[in-house]
């Protein structure tokens, strides 16, 4: 268990869904963000890997990444995005840089690990290093490899200190890399 924090004053470009941008426009195109008949957004990043994409609503950012020439969008829930973004012009966002706890391969399992396995928010299947962690994350089964990076963005606490949820996600190890940086 360790702590990383996005690298510094790093510049994102983003998008919000639902605001007729041509990138959404483009990534409808190429299948990589459907819509689905309720009205909410269905996003393809490198881990949704089950045939369903994350769901995001209509107002909710995403940024996108491409590898191979292929993109992949990331959506963002509004209300975290903009507490964690400030806006700099058009698509362009600064980064706030908050230290968040992270977890790998080979970490003693921390408290929050060891929730997150109890109450079956996070599977690990050790079988297969392609699909090694496993969890239902933005309205989809998502899995990553096991060089990914569990990342905890938010520990919710009651008022013994028990853990009650946890807002995590998997950062592939490529990803990381580029975007972190060790605390």
């Amino acid at each position: 268990m360790g702590t990383a924090i996005k690298n510094k004053k790093k510049v994102v470009t983003a998008y919000r869904l639902g605001a007729n941008c041509e990138m959404e426009a483009q990534l409808i195109r190429e299948g990589a963000i459907r819509i689905r008949e309720d009205g909410k957004y269905e996003l393809f990043s490198q881990e949704a890997v089950n045939g369903t994409g994350e769901i995001a609503l209509s107002g909710d950012y995403f940024k996108v990444t491409t590898k191979d020439g292929k993109h992949f969008p990331y959506p963002n829930e509004k209300s975290w995005f903009e507490e964690n973004h400030v806006h700099l012009q058009d698509n362009e966002y600064e980064q706030l840089n908050k230290p968040q706890v992270i977890w790998e391969v080979g970490d003693p399992v921390n408290e929050e690990m060891q929730y997150l396995l109890d109450c079956g928010k996070l599977t690990i299947k050790e079988d297969d290093e392609n699909h090694y962690f496993n969890a239902f994350l933005w309205g989809s089964q998502l899995s990553a490899a096991k060089n990914a990076v569990v990342v905890f963005y938010n520990v919710e606490r009651d008022n013994q200190k028990n853990i009650t949820d946890i807002i995590f996600n998997f950062v592939a190890r490529s990803e990381f890399e580029k975007s972190y940086s060790y605390c």
